[in-house]
């Protein structure tokens, strides 16, 4: 049973995962994660390299997002500075026109 993109940290059952190494014939020295309390058909099993690449594409949506966001917060930055800064130029025209 697999759960989820990426390295799996809990079953479903609730256990933390183990990190193991396979010493089958067909994947002699092979990493992977299973349930750390039981092993069987209701219970994670991966492939930690499967694993380890969902991981790093997950990890590189969520670094083009924060990005995406770091420039909207940016710009929205510039446009307060410009507010800002025809705030500051109007309360000098009101604060002349009192001086008269």
């Amino acid at each position: 049973m697999e759960i989820g993109p990426g390295i799996p940290r809990r079953c479903l059952c609730g256990a933390l995962t183990v990190l193991l190494t396979s010493k089958t014939k067909e994947n002699p020295g092979r990493r992977f994660y299973r349930c750390g309390a039981v092993f069987g058909e209701n219970h994670v099993f991966k492939w930690a390299d499967e694993a380890l690449v969902e991981e790093i594409e997950a990890l590189s949506l969520k670094q083009s997002s924060m990005e995406n966001d770091l420039i909207e917060i940016k710009e929205q930055l510039l446009d307060m500075k410009k507010d800002l800064t025809e705030i500051v130029e109007v309360v000098a025209v009101f604060s002349t026109k009192l001086r008269k």
